[in-house]
């Protein structure tokens, strides 16, 4: 990000294959689309100097962006082996039990990232980076149904169901206490109460490989939100393109 003397930013497309320079009015948080690869994010603006507007860093907000597309990547990927293993299961569920398992799966994401950011980010941006990194998931679901669309497309619905979901996931996960960073039933007790939610979100109610599998997958990003918070530049974690 650099200011200009007429009061307008330069900010770089949150696209890490176009990385286009845009020129936008400074100091708004703004939906910002690059007409150089079509990519639109939310943009929120820095904090000045003098510390008077409270805003988000350059490095966090990158570090948001990959934070979702990380989220993004593992719920797919997630829902992938799950139907994988689970054939007979998945030839039988409708798209809405699709959409509801996919949701499960962002809602966990979401809060394990609040834990993990916890630990890195400064209490002044911490609030800003959650925001930051749900705009991210529903920037990116957007651009990704907008291609699919090829047409007239309407942002809303993701919108207020990422919103929605995500809110119901600090309340659904907050009450269990435990660090990210350590082991012990009442951690156990959180992945088991996901993986269930999955389980029935696919319409098989206690399915013991669902609940399995679905715990495994989540209990694993921990490692991966931890690299990406660790990495200095804000680049996606190994392994991830």
């Amino acid at each position: 990000m650099m200011e200009t003397a007429d009061s307008s930013e330069i900010v770089t497309c949150m696209n890490a294959q176009c990385g286009q320079q845009l020129r936008i009015p400074a100091g708004e948080i703004l939906q910002v689309t690059c007409p150089t690869c079509g990519a639109s994010f939310t943009y929120r603006p820095p904090r000045t100097a003098g510390g008077s507007k409270t805003g988000l860093s350059p490095e966090f907000q990158r570090k948001a962006w990959v934070m979702g597309e990380l989220m993004l990547m593992i719920a797919r990927e997630s829902m992938t082996l799950l139907k994988r293993n689970t054939p007979g299961l998945a030839s039988k569920m409708t798209r809405k039990q699709d959409w509801e398992a996919f949701l499960e799966f962002l809602k966990v994401l979401f809060n394990l990232a609040d834990r993990v950011a916890a630990f890195y980010v400064p209490v002044s941006e911490y609030l800003q980076f959650l925001d930051a990194v749900e705009d991210a998931v529903i920037d990116q679901m957007n651009n990704a149904f907008r291609q699919q669309a090829g047409g007239v497309y309407d942002e809303i619905p993701v919108k207020v169901s990422i919103a929605a979901a995500f809110e119901d996931a600090q309340k659904f996960y907050q009450p269990f206490q435990f660090l990210v960073t350590e082991e012990g039933a009442e951690r156990d007790r959180y992945f088991k109460k996901f993986g269930e939610a999955v389980a029935t979100a696919m319409g098989a109610r206690a399915h013991s490989t669902i609940v399995t599998a679905a715990t495994m997958c989540a209990s694993s990003s921990i490692a991966a939100m931890k690299a990406l918070m660790e990495s200095a530049d804000g680049r996606a974690p190994a392994g991830h393109a």
